[in-house]
């Protein structure tokens, strides 16, 4: 373990003891502030952020890429404040600042032994939804993951997020758990902005760009016959947070290459939809385009 990654972690912890003694609005407001911090951090994270600003938002004024920027920064510096005070976070706490319409379908399913598959992304406080999803559920939620480098950080926030029973599946290692969670009508999620596999995985016109996405959550929906819903934590003014539940439609779809490359181009569209609603919200860090597709991909739909 490095120094530098020790220091990380100290500093983490001591975050969240400050972190979990304020009230939901003083902790967006240190939440800002870490965001801000961490936007002068990195130059070059910076220049990637403001890059995919951008290009995904042709048409935006400097000033409004200027804003989305900085917005977003605030909202990745909320998200960790609010992470590290899982650990002294009740069961009521998470409840009430979190609201979740349409969940009751996915409780139903759980009741009646069926699969589902939950999708969301980097968005508003993805970790806030996950944990309270299980606690509405009364039961754990598979989360495929993907472990940070700082494995002592890894392992302290990973405590925190599976505090209340979840279960975190590392990426490259998810595929058997994922198949006997469904099989036994389980229920398991994803963040779906993860940039997928450029060889393996299909390339999907994302912003208008084509980038791999994995397709395992489709694949795996028509697989087992497990619908899935899509959602996206919202932040409201006051710092409490609505997450919408709307199930995708796959009816319509067969278990081959075809209806799995359709399902996956439909939950696309629905984190489109949620990032040009609200784009301060999404993490536009993330090298989500690292690549230019091949030839045979460029006009990804």
């Amino acid at each position: 373990m490095g120094l530098g990654n020790s220091i990380i972690t100290k500093l983490m912890l001591v975050m969240g003891a400050v972190s979990g003694r304020l009230s939901v609005r003083a902790r967006v407001a240190l939440g800002k502030r870490i965001g801000r911090i961490l936007m002068r951090a990195s130059s070059k994270r910076r220049a990637i952020t403001v890059e995919n600003v951008a290009t995904s938002l042709r048409g935006a004024t400097k000033e409004s890429i200027s804003d989305i920027v900085r917005s977003a920064y605030e909202n990745l510096g909320i998200v960790l404040a609010e992470l590290v005070a899982l650990k002294s976070a009740t069961r009521e706490d998470l409840l009430k600042q979190v609201v979740m319409p349409g969940f009751d379908k996915v409780i139903e399913r759980h009741k009646a032994g069926l699969p589902t598959i939950l999708l969301s992304a980097h968005y508003g406080n993805w970790e806030y939804l996950a944990v309270v999803a299980g606690l509405l559920l009364e039961a754990p939620i598979s989360i495929v993951v993907h472990p940070q480098s700082n494995a002592e950080a890894n392992a302290v926030l990973d405590s925190y997020r599976t505090k209340f029973g979840n279960i975190l599946l590392p990426m490259h290692n998810a595929a058997r758990s994922l198949v006997k969670t469904l099989s036994g009508g389980g229920t398991v999620a994803f963040l779906v902005d993860q940039h997928g596999h450029p060889e393996k995985d299909p390339w999907i016109s994302f912003m208008g760009r084509a980038t791999p996405t994995y397709e395992a959550p489709a694949a795996l929906a028509l697989r087992f016959d497990a619908p899935i819903f899509c959602t996206f934590a919202e932040r409201l003014p006051d710092g409490s947070y609505v997450a919408r539940f709307d199930e995708i439609a796959m009816s319509d779809l067969d278990n081959t290459k075809e209806g799995i490359l359709e399902l996956t181009r439909r939950h696309v569209r629905a984190l489109e939809d949620a990032i040009h609603k609200k784009p301060e919200l999404w993490s536009w860090q993330h090298r989500r385009w690292r690549y230019e597709p091949p030839a045979s991909k460029a006009g990804a739909a």
